[in-house]
């Protein structure tokens, strides 16, 4: 790269130094293979141009696969290049989009990145993966020299998708070094979230998707799947579709249920049933991934008003009505400065326009 005459010719005393170097190390090298007696030569392979790992547990769902096809016709227009997926903790976000990443590999995208964000931003380690996916090594070692070099090795892909799984609040994507639009029109970005806000109005996604619970053949089927083939039993089988019931068409639900129940008899099938029936009861392992995600998406609430009102939901019931809950929140006093009805009615809309935004209610 070393050039002399005014960029015009190579600098031939660099190349000449170069070359006895590169003579003198093939010598060294052809010395240890006689000295070794080996056959030849070997080095690491160097990674696939980007690998993406198989979706474990994508199931080809009407329900899923609808929202699927949607999300692969908003990749390819090429007006939109921030896209985000949202829905519950353990509703399949993930699963989802690595198969979206594995359809449009070699297809849609040259390369395909997916990097993990979770509660706690960290830019470097954001960084540092997808740069470890494009086979780039950093020699900085500050974030925003990092995000220079990253920009740039990105913009070398003509068509790139990365993928942000997991955000919860504003990412700054170009503390990261990703560009978008008209730095780089082939590089698109996609995104998952338990919440909408963050996609809509913290991410500016274009066009965003949300993922729904199974419908009951689906989690039937699911559970099936995941509890094996003993469920079709005559006597089994009332009990184990209560069981699948209560999972209630999450996922993640319905696999940690279903897989602690594989192969187990008719009166620990009951006990579950029971237990799963009174939970606050229940010491009953099998649905604590279920219980996890909900309460850390909970824990996440901005306020406490509206962590009450999610409170208050739970206790009304399935299809509670906005009336109502708005008379129970001025009866109990859980909004203060609110003066008239209109003003409580007007809180309450905001505050389940929140919680369903956060993935915590349904309509």
């Amino acid at each position: 790269k070393k050039k002399c005459f005014i960029g015009l010719c190579p600098n031939f005393w660099t190349c000449y130094k170069h070359s006895l170097k590169a003579t003198a190390e093939a010598k060294a090298v052809a010395d240890l293979l006689e000295q070794g007696k080996f056959d030849g030569v070997s080095y690491p392979v160097p990674l696939q141009r980007i690998t993406v790992p198989p979706s474990k547990g994508y199931k080809q769902f009407d329900s899923r696969t609808l929202v699927l096809n949607e999300i692969m016709g908003a990749l390819k227009d090429d007006s939109v290049s921030v896209i985000g997926v949202h829905g519950m903790g353990g509703i399949g976000k993930t699963t989802l989009v690595k198969e979206i990443a594995r359809k449009v590999k070699d297809k849609l995208f040259d390369s395909v990145v997916i990097a993990t964000v979770t509660q706690t931003i960290d830019i470097e380690k954001i960084q540092n993966r997808i740069a470890e996916l494009l086979g780039l090594k950093f020699e900085e070692h500050s974030a925003d020299v990092k995000a220079l070099r990253l920009r740039e090795r990105l913009k070398k892909e003509t068509r790139v998708l990365v993928v942000l799984d997991d955000i919860w609040a504003k990412v700054d994507i170009e503390e990261v070094g990703i560009p978008l639009g008209d730095e780089h029109k082939g590089c698109k970005l996609l995104l998952t979230s338990r919440k909408l806000n963050v996609l809509s109005n913290g991410m500016d996604a274009q066009k965003h998707f949300s993922i729904r619970l199974l419908n009951e053949k689906e989690a039937w089927y699911l559970f099936k799947k995941k509890a094996g083939g003993c469920v079709e039993s005559c006597d089994l089988k009332p009990t184990a579709m209560e069981v699948a019931k209560k999972c209630a068409g999450l996922p993640i639900a319905i696999a940690t249920v279903a897989g602690t129940l594989r192969n187990k008899r008719l009166f620990e099938w009951k006990n579950t049933l029971r237990e799963l029936e009174r939970p606050l009861t229940s010491n009953f392992t099998g649905i604590t991934a279920a219980y996890r995600a909900i309460e850390l998406s909970f824990n996440y609430l901005e306020s406490e008003e509206v962590k009450l009102t999610f409170l208050l939901c739970c206790v009304i019931g399935h299809n509670g009505l906005v009336e109502k809950l708005m008379r129970y929140t001025v009866g109990l006093g859980l909004f203060g400065g609110v003066n008239t009805m209109e003003e409580a009615r007007n809180e309450v809309l905001t505050v389940v326009a929140n919680l369903k935004a956060s993935s915590l209610l349904l309509d």
